[in-house]
């Protein structure tokens, strides 16, 4: 961060809570799927196949992306530092805030085709109040206007 961008507002908080999916019943059905396709990539002598199964393997039981991890935000004049990551202001035209029914978070929307950017808002650390005013100024306000996919996924990984 360049000394002329002052620090606005500032929380941590975790990107997730806790990972819906690390309960037994998931892993045996996951395992059990994943092991089929493993079985039949080798009698099919399908090697893709079996590299595919082996990277859903990983993907699904490693415990590197089960755990919840820290996240440092800062909002500045210039942008916003998600971590060490900045995104200026300039590409995002608007934001909503939203709930998922247990933690209240913050959609970017780009100006770009992609993914909007959304992170958890942390109440015990700021106010939405401010942080909507702080926003408004670089930002237009949205309601409901998130896409169904970001409230899915926050509604899973909350």
């Amino acid at each position: 961060m360049t000394s002329d961008q002052k620090i606005k507002m500032r929380w941590k908080t975790y990107s997730h809570l806790h990972h819906p999916y690390g309960d037994l019943l998931w892993h045996l059905f996951w395992g059990i799927i994943i092991g089929i396709t493993i079985i039949m990539a080798i009698l099919n002598n399908d090697f893709w196949l079996l590299i595919v199964s082996f990277l859903a393997l990983i993907f699904f039981f490693h415990p590197v992306f089960y755990e919840p991890r820290l996240m440092d935000i800062k909002l500045t004049e210039k942008g916003i530092y998600i971590d060490k990551k900045f995104y200026p202001w300039e590409k995002f035209y608007a934001f909503e805030i939203f709930d998922n029914g247990f933690r209240k978070f913050i959609f970017l929307f780009t100006k770009r085709i992609s993914f909007g950017l959304h992170f958890p808002l942390e109440e015990f650390f700021v106010n939405e109040a401010e942080v909507r005013e702080f926003l408004k100024q670089f930002l237009e306000e949205y309601q409901g206007k998130v896409p169904i996919t970001d409230k899915l996924y926050r509604s899973f990984f909350l």
